[in-house]
């Protein structure tokens, strides 16, 4: 039985760690060590996993917005250990520029906000956030699809050679390339795309790179047969990168996400009741599908059973529904198929419930859940 009232957030630090070196370790061995790794706060905002990110493995902090950056500083994230990314930056923009945060301009806008001030600090640490057509490069692959991506400038327009230009006119003579496009496949192709149109941009505009961001969306945190591993990613990106820059004279910044967040934590949960409805199986968690699956999406959510080992004298279901505890009808987890017949008082743990879980939390219906750390490292 479980140890605290669930439901509850089970979160690996172990496992977190794995993550992020096996992300650390490829890259650092295709491009030595000029390089940066940001914790995607967007992805997971958990105070301590963003403690033990930034002080026990020496990572950035990414965020995202006003309200991400001040809430990672007033935690006591050091602001030139951070990146500020996002479309709406406001009057942060001015603040992480002089404090030293590496920040990448999504806008024309920004950029005229950003050379409007009358003194700048740490001008190596400015990029431009990439718009650029990786739909036509890898067709399918792309979340916008057919839709142009939002975010961004256009790197065929004007105004990417209008924005180059104002930034060199107030010193800024080495640019940065933020280049993070959100994917549905998270393929190698989609990354060696990213990587040449890198090199396209800076022979098209004759542009000195500071640093060069990929973003993130990578697959991780676990072996999946036909999808790429971490060294598979970092050798096309780098591959490709070095066949015309320096890694010594340009770092590299990786914002990697769910992969590394994915796997480490679990969501544990236990049946409060089961019932047979008009021949049917119905079980019932005191935890909601809102927890893992905040947008109720359609899909398979693998979990284990605490307490398999006193199933072993119960008889096999045709089917069992498993319901979450709110009052929507929707809120189901999915069906067991000819399992083991669940009771009342086992304990379920669902798996990979680390990205875009915790953040998404809200006092609809129900409060957040807890959350129990764990630490396995010596």
């Amino acid at each position: 039985m479980s140890e605290i009232a669930t439901p509850y957030y089970e979160i690996d630090f172990s496992q977190f760690s794995r993550n992020c070196r096996q992300i650390t370790n490829a890259f650092i061995k295709e491009w030595g060590e000029n390089i940066i790794f940001g914790y995607s706060v967007k992805t997971n905002n958990d105070v301590k996993l963003i403690e033990y990110a930034n002080k026990n493995l020496g990572w950035f902090i990414e965020t995202v917005s006003p309200y991400e950056y001040s809430a990672c500083k007033e935690n006591g994230i050091s602001e030139n250990e951070m990146i500020l990314n996002g479309p709406c930056k406001g009057k942060m923009l001015f603040e992480a520029v002089n404090k030293g945060a590496y920040v990448n301009l999504d806008n024309l806008d920004e950029v005229q906000q950003f050379c409007s001030q009358r003194s700048i600090s740490q001008i190596d640490r400015i990029g431009l956030r990439v718009n650029f057509d990786l739909e036509k490069k890898c067709p399918n692959e792309t979340t916008a699809g057919k839709e142009v991506s939002r975010f961004g400038i256009d790197c065929e327009s004007p105004e990417f050679a209008q924005a180059i230009d104002m930034l060199k006119s107030v010193g800024v003579s080495r640019l940065g390339l933020h280049m993070h496009t959100s994917t549905k496949t998270r393929s190698c192709a989609v990354f060696q795309e990213i990587a040449k149109q890198v090199l396209y941009i800076r022979n098209k505009y004759n542009v000195e790179l500071s640093y060069i961001d990929i973003g993130g969306g990578f697959f991780g945190g676990q072996l999946v047969e036909g999808k790429p591993t971490m060294e598979d990613y970092a050798r096309e990106i780098c591959g490709i990168l070095k066949s015309q820059i320096s890694p010594v004279e340009t770092r590299l910044i990786l914002e990697p996400g769910a992969s590394v967040l994915a796997t480490c934590v679990s969501y544990k949960t236990s049946i409060i009741n089961v019932r047979k409805i008009r021949g049917q199986n119905v079980v019932t968690l005191d935890g909601t599908l809102l927890h893992i699956n905040p947008f109720m999406s359609p899909r398979n959510q693998p979990f284990d059973i605490e307490n398999i080992s006193e199933m072993s004298g119960r008889k096999c279901m045709e089917k069992q529904i498993l319901c979450g505890c709110t009052c929507m009808e929707n809120d189901r987890f999915g069906e067991m198929i000819g399992a083991k017949e669940l009771k009342r008082g086992d304990i379920l743990s669902f798996k990979y419930a680390g990205a875009y879980t915790m953040v998404f939390n809200s006092s609809f219906i129900l409060k957040p859940p807890v959350r129990l750390y764990v630490k396995k490292e010596s």
